[in-house]
């Protein structure tokens, strides 16, 4: 049996086939690891976003480049700190858009009670300049954020 150059061609194509089937699979494969790419970065900005705002609450208090308003954050003025709760994982659900996300997650927090009561066990204590006591609790975080041309932003923050 010879061969001639044109079953050398047919061969060639026959093999090249199920290599050009693949090619659109391995097209939507990579598409879909942009996406995923994506999302993994959507969800590491929007953890070190609210993380990066619990620093602040407990440092300088600053948190107004990363808020979009004043009005979004609703923290009982008796938190004086908080802290994560690393026993519980937080949740994270993104819109069908992807612009906006809200978020979910446990953290203890110190809370300050001011003595201004009266009697003669709380006049002692201010006039030894201790004039709180601080208990903690469990509370949860509600945030909701969205995307701008900047990056992610609060837009509203509960501690309950």
């Amino acid at each position: 049996m010879t061969s001639t150059r044109r079953d050398a061609l047919k061969l060639g194509a026959l093999a090249a086939a199920p290599i050009a089937a693949l090619a659109p699979v391995a097209a939507l494969a990579a598409d879909d690891s942009a996406a995923r790419l994506a999302r993994l970065e959507d969800e590491r900005a929007v953890a070190g976003l609210v993380r990066m705002f619990v620093r602040r609450f407990n440092g300088d208090g600053d948190c107004s480049s990363f808020v979009a308003s004043s009005s979004a954050i609703r923290i009982d003025p008796q938190v004086c700190h908080i802290r994560e709760d690393a026993g519980h994982d937080p949740l994270l659900a993104f819109a069908a858009d992807g612009n906006s996300a809200t978020w979910q997650s446990r953290a203890q927090v110190d809370l300050q009670t001011n003595f201004a009561g009266d009697s003669t066990l709380e006049k002692m204590a201010r006039f030894q300049g201790q004039g709180s006591a601080v208990t903690r609790a469990s509370r949860q975080i509600d945030a909701s954020l969205s995307r701008s041309g900047q990056g992610w932003t609060i837009t509203r923050l509960t501690i309950a």
